[in-house]
């Protein structure tokens, strides 16, 4: 019984200090910016991103401003965006993000571009969003209305709240499942106060305590390595679901309330990352095309969710066969 009971505490310990050392070189490797899809680190590092470490652009009073119809608007100018796996200026005018030195062209046959921070271009300089590279590959003008988090709701708002909407031919939405909540409950005439955006922007109390986090986050790591070993043997344990019945009835709601689609082109394109299992996506109609691009893991930030300079790629691809 005590050899045992020796034998359990010396594994236990020897454990804690494997995990010490895992968690030490998953901490310190990622913040000097060295990211890694090596079992139980990558793990740690998506977990100590997600949950504290994480820059978000809309959280950065140098790249906002508040609007009362849609919360915050991007700053007219350059912003500068960083994390761990990127650095990145963004610049906009009368928001809406550049293309980086894409020649100017005229607005026919223009394409205005709505969406969150896909379509944004969280993690790429202006001249690799895939907006960018559509103006290329169509010789026509793209006008990137995407904005971090916003849902359809404000997308739409924006857009038809500015100059562009009448000139415009073709509607690109790039929809995410995250966009349901503001299209099942936010009122597009709700109006926003200064109060409200100073509460959820400008708080200090939201600033991290960095020893509870990183206590907190060495006690989480002592079972990822568990978990990974889950994920390994079950990869099914890890699928992200998604039924569109209930997302495209309220997307289509909103487009049939607020665009002339009988006389210009709707087309709403969703990118799916590789661990998701999708059901119900619609086929398209007479009045609105529905585009599923599916992109490989390599067309991914290692811990971050967005498309990289390479998944930016292959969206204006598979998107300009469309056009």
């Amino acid at each position: 019984m005590k050899k045992a009971l020796f034998l359990f505490l010396t594994l236990f310990v020897n454990y804690i200090l494997l995990t010490l050392l895992v968690f030490l070189f998953s901490y310190f490797s990622l913040i000097n910016g060295k990211t890694y899809d090596f079992f139980w680190v990558k793990n740690i590092q998506e977990k100590l991103y997600m949950r504290g470490l994480r820059n978000i652009w809309q959280y950065d009073n140098n790249c906002i401003n508040f609007d009362k119809d849609l919360l915050y608007v991007p700053k007219d100018g350059e912003c500068v965006f960083n994390n761990f796996e990127f650095k990145t200026t963004l610049n906009f005018k009368n928001g809406i993000r550049s293309n980086g030195d894409n020649p100017p062209l005229t607005d026919k046959n223009s394409i205005i571009l709505l969406g969150d921070s896909i379509a944004m271009g969280w993690g790429v300089n202006d001249n690799q969003t895939f907006a960018s590279h559509l103006q290329k590959l169509t010789n026509r003008r793209v006008y990137n209305m995407g904005i971090s988090s916003y849902g359809t709701v404000r997308e739409l708002k924006k857009l038809k709240n500015s100059n562009y909407y009448e000139s415009s031919e073709t509607i690109l939405i790039q929809y995410h499942y995250n966009d349901l909540f503001e299209n099942k409950y936010l009122n597009a005439n709700y109006v926003y106060t200064l109060e409200e955006f100073e509460r959820n922007f400008k708080s200090d109390t939201a600033k991290l305590d960095k020893t509870i986090f990183f206590l907190k986050m060495f006690k989480t790591s002592l079972r990822l390595s568990f978990a990974d070993l889950f994920d390994k043997l079950n990869p099914s344990a890890n699928y992200y679901y998604i039924n569109f019945e209930e997302h495209i009835r309220l997307l289509e709601k909103l487009i049939y309330n607020n665009l002339d689609y009988l006389n210009k082109k709707i087309i709403v394109f969703f990118v799916k990352e590789p661990n998701m299992r999708i059901s119900n996506f619609p086929i398209s109609n007479e009045n609105i095309e529905y585009i599923l691009i599916e992109l490989d893991k390599k067309d991914f930030f290692i811990i971050d969710e967005h498309p990289n300079e390479i998944g930016h790629i292959e969206i204006a691809n598979k998107i300009q066969k469309n056009l």
